[in-house]
């Protein structure tokens, strides 16, 4: 990943969730007991995406192979960041969100679940806040494996 597009990951972080920018130890080799704690996430899918097909938008999404996801969203002045839990379900990937940074002055921003279905390598949001647009069949944008 490029320095550019980790800075993004980085503001995530920063804004949902400041003692995580912490250091942890991580064995460099798996021992039996981290093998058997990994979730049902499908690791295929795991790793970074960006928002393509949508004008004037910049948003990133990492699917970690622990079942974890960070997430951003930048539309002009609204920056959007969430994390928490991420599981195959049914067509696509189901987002859980257990942390949410949004604009305390656009409280509809706020989502507490997305489903992105998976078509070929891309990943295709369902967007929480858009739910009209997306019943009637219009599907914005794709999120493209890095």
């Amino acid at each position: 990943m490029n320095a550019a597009r980790a800075l993004p990951f980085v503001l995530v972080l920063a804004c949902c969730a400041p003692s995580a920018m912490a250091q942890q130890a991580v064995p460099s080799t798996p021992t039996p007991a981290t093998v058997h704690a990994a979730p049902a996430a499908a690791p295929a899918l795991a790793g970074e995406y960006h928002l393509e097909g949508v004008m004037e938008t910049g948003s990133g999404l990492r699917l970690n192979q622990d079942g974890t996801f960070d997430w951003y969203f930048t539309y002009g002045a609204l920056d959007l960041a969430a994390r928490g839990k991420w599981t195959r379900q049914g067509d696509g990937v189901e987002l859980k969100v257990d942390e949410m940074g949004f604009p305390p002055q656009f409280p509809q921003t706020k989502f507490d679940r997305m489903h992105l279905r998976v078509e070929g390598p891309n990943l295709v949001p369902a967007w929480p806040w858009d739910m009209d647009a997306f019943r009637k069949g219009e599907e914005r944008g794709h999120y493209v494996p890095e």
